[in-house]
């Protein structure tokens, strides 16, 4: 056949196949999500989650928890624990003009990247959107593309997340059904899956955080900095990380196949794990043992994420190591990926008296203080808080605001940098839309997306979190006995 031969003539219009019956339903979907966005906070209370990091037990979001107004990044355990949180350092975080504790009036220019502060009322993106071309596009490829037809859900999908990368805010983003009802099964903390962290790091790989100690990743041999790349003999290149969270995490009992890159080995390691059904502790907490703390009487509590009893647990913690009469605490938020909103606020409350814990903004005149209360039982204990790059959202808020009201020292790495707000939309298929609503500024007026919070004494991450081969936390018991 000739090339001119081969060439498609023009047809005469033809009744719409179901591609673009679904084609016409994201158009309705997307309408009805733009306009919930520009509407601003739904009357549902906000939850705040972080996002980077998920367990993939994998074990999730969160996942950890999900919020339904999520500030974080956070990473996920695989459990592979929302917020996002990335490997990768975030920029240093430059020293900051002082500027007044109290907001301004009306949010400025800073709230948005790039200074752009033009009225949500001028984009009518789909509204004014003409459908045209992508119909004839579809009518083409269902009449003559030489392969099969995605089903209609995938085509769906595909055009609503496509359709929010035009915003150019990796948090706001839709959530597939089965990714959604997963992460709402995580929310009572028990999880299946191989029991790691798991991160999509700067270079878009998916990189471990950190195995969970005890559970299956981390008896197999699998190391912070891992990345995967095979998941049972499927190459998982550009695949999107919920997708990969998904194919991670399983039923306890069976078995996945990975393959991952590690620095300094030549060769992709294999590995062949059996899930587990395990729970993530919210609060891990104990009087450091005389080989980390000498004679001193130091508690220690850990963090692993902010949910709905974040506050609880950590009260209880607190008042047992009170019981025993410590004279200083060191508080962990390292990989720790964030959480609800409310909870961030509670727990930073715990150590500060009456002042600002954060400052909420965004372009439609949200101007929010949150404050703390005087009267808790953690205020005046000495205290050093211990954070990471996997330290995300909800625990920067309390990190920022510790820090920022000359509380106590941070010790550790820069965190990884996300100071905004999402609200989680439940959609009528079960699926969710995330949309960032607004961002957040420590009590100096700081903001940390994208840069992170810098710790007051610098110490690398160790491979295993606590022990006496832990640097950070030795740094920080340090601190707390010599004041330097």
């Amino acid at each position: 056949m000739s090339a001119q031969e081969s060439k498609v003539s023009p047809q005469q219009p033809r009744k719409r196949g179901p591609i673009l019956w679904v084609l016409l339903a994201a158009i309705v979907i997307g309408l009805a999500a733009l306009m919930g966005f520009l509407a601003g906070r739904s009357s549902a209370s906000p939850r705040i989650a972080a996002d980077p990091e998920f367990p993939i037990s994998m074990a999730s979001e969160e996942e950890a928890s999900q919020s339904q107004s999520a500030v974080d990044p956070q990473p996920v355990p695989t459990q592979m624990p929302t917020a996002a949180a990335t490997e990768s350092e975030p920029t240093p975080n430059p020293s900051p003009t002082p500027l007044p504790t109290e907001p301004p009036p009306t949010a400025t220019a800073d709230v948005q990247p790039g200074g752009e502060t033009a009225s949500p009322d001028e984009s009518n993106a789909l509204e004014n959107a003409d459908f045209t071309v992508l119909y004839e596009v579809w009518d083409i490829i269902e009449d003559h593309y030489d392969g099969e037809i995605p089903f209609s859900e995938e085509v769906l999908e595909s055009i609503i997340s496509g359709s929010l990368e035009t915003l150019g805010d990796d948090y706001t983003r839709y959530v597939p059904p089965d990714v959604a009802e997963r992460m709402r099964q995580d929310q009572d903390g028990s999880v299946e899956g191989i029991g790691a962290y798991v991160q999509e790091n700067d270079e878009g790989m998916f990189e471990i955080v950190r195995p969970i100690d005890g559970q299956p990743a981390d008896l197999a041999g699998i190391k912070a900095g891992d990345i995967l790349i095979e998941i049972d003999g499927q190459s998982i290149v550009d695949f999107r990380f919920d997708e990969v969270i998904l194919m991670v995490r399983g039923p306890e009992g069976t078995t996945v196949n990975l393959k991952f890159l590690r620095e300094g080995v030549e060769d992709p390691l294999e590995f062949s794990i059996v899930r587990t059904r395990f729970e993530v502790p919210t609060v891990e907490f104990e009087v450091l043992p005389q080989e980390i703390a000498g004679d001193a009487t130091i508690g220690y509590i850990r963090l692993t994420e902010f949910n709905s009893n974040a506050e609880e647990r950590l009260l209880e913690a607190l008042d047992a190591l009170l019981d025993e009469e410590i004279t200083g605490l060191v508080f962990d938020l390292r990989d720790n990926p964030g959480g609800f909103l409310d909870q961030s606020v509670a727990v930073a409350d715990a150590f500060l008296p009456d002042g600002v814990a954060l400052f909420e903004r965004n372009i439609r005149g949200l101007d929010e203080t949150f404050r703390t209360d005087d009267g808790d039982v953690a205020e005046t204990i000495p205290l050093v808080v211990l954070v990471n790059s996997g330290s995300a959202s909800a625990s920067e808020i309390v990190a920022g605001a510790i820090q920022d009201r000359d509380r106590a020292v941070l010790v550790g790495e820069t965190t990884f940098g996300k100071g905004s707000v999402q609200q989680i939309h439940p959609l009528s298929d079960g699926s969710e839309l995330r949309v960032t609503i607004a961002r957040w500024y420590t009590p100096g007026n700081h903001t940390i997306d994208g840069v992170g919070i810098v710790p007051d004494i610098e110490v690398a991450t160790p491979e295993d979190l606590g022990g006496q081969e832990d640097g950070q936390l030795a740094r920080a018991v340090e601190f707390l006995l010599t004041d330097q």
